[in-house]
């Protein structure tokens, strides 16, 4: 029984004489969410992309026991993938309803499963104002919404999200942690996403990985976050304060990114 959802071994990218990644290894087990963090230029899309097999590297990678060149079209169904932008026309003809269902026209589900998810994860990610919309009316952070209520009709097995809070302003921070919680309890789907945002690394996160061209920690957000590791990974004039108060359920902010 494989209880590894994403694995990661020995693991580089190069461009030409520029070296994007460096030996980065780590492990993901099924139902776990794990954050990738780190500065700009970091390696951090660079990595998911490459891990998805959409650019050439040096090492293994493993989703749900396969590497991306194994993956068959099936296997492909059990993965979800959220980019952080895409270039959709402004005249697309679709709505976001029109979307959704065409999306799922022809996937193994039934009819009153793909409506009950429909309506869940429209409801869920707030988008139900917005399915009668055209997409291209939508702004940057809707559509990342609408893109993440997509994949999850499909109920994946893991779920790779880059910069998912890009174009989504702080109230709406907690709910899509809330919804990452709920979704992950409920369903066991396994996430690994990313964040420039030390505050993501909460009570919601499983592992943490601090990126920048190389591993600089990668455990529990508890043991491994510390103020040392900011500073290493961001740079001096970083720093990291602990909440003194959490809700008992769902997600808190454990870290703080502050500039000194």
């Amino acid at each position: 029984m494989i209880d590894s959802a994403i694995s990661v071994k020995n693991f580089s990218v190069q461009f030409g004489n520029f070296t994007a990644l460096s030996d980065v290894s780590f492990e993901i087990n099924k139902g776990e969410i794990a954050i990738i963090i780190g500065p700009n230029g970091a390696g951090k899309t660079t990595l998911i992309k490459a891990i998805l097999g959409l650019i050439p590297h040096n090492g293994e990678a493993q989703i749900l026991g396969k590497s991306a060149r194994e993956m068959s079209k099936s296997d492909w169904t059990r993965v979800g993938y959220v980019p952080q932008t895409i270039d959709l026309p402004k005249n697309f003809p679709f709505t976001v309803d029109e979307l959704l269902k065409f999306s799922t026209s022809k996937a193994l589900i039934s009819e009153k499963d793909k409506h009950a998810r429909l309506e869940q994860f429209s409801s869920l990610e707030h988008i139900g104002d917005l399915r009668q919309k055209l997409i291209g009316e939508l702004s940057g952070g809707q559509i990342q919404r609408v893109l993440i209520a997509r994949s999850l009709m499909f109920l994946p097995d893991v779920m790779l999200l880059d910069e998912p809070l890009a174009g989504i302003d702080m109230a709406g921070e907690r709910t899509f942690y809330e919804f990452i919680y709920f979704v992950r309890e409920k369903y066991g789907i396994t996430f690994l996403l990313i964040s420039h945002d030390v505050t993501v690394v909460s009570k919601i996160a499983d592992k943490v990985l601090c990126l920048n061209k190389k591993l600089f920690c990668y455990g529990q957000p508890s043991e491994v976050l510390t103020e040392d590791k900011i500073k290493e990974l961001y740079g001096s004039h970083f720093g990291v304060f602990a909440h003194k108060t959490c809700p008992k359920d769902g997600p808190c902010n454990l870290y703080k990114e502050v500039e000194k």
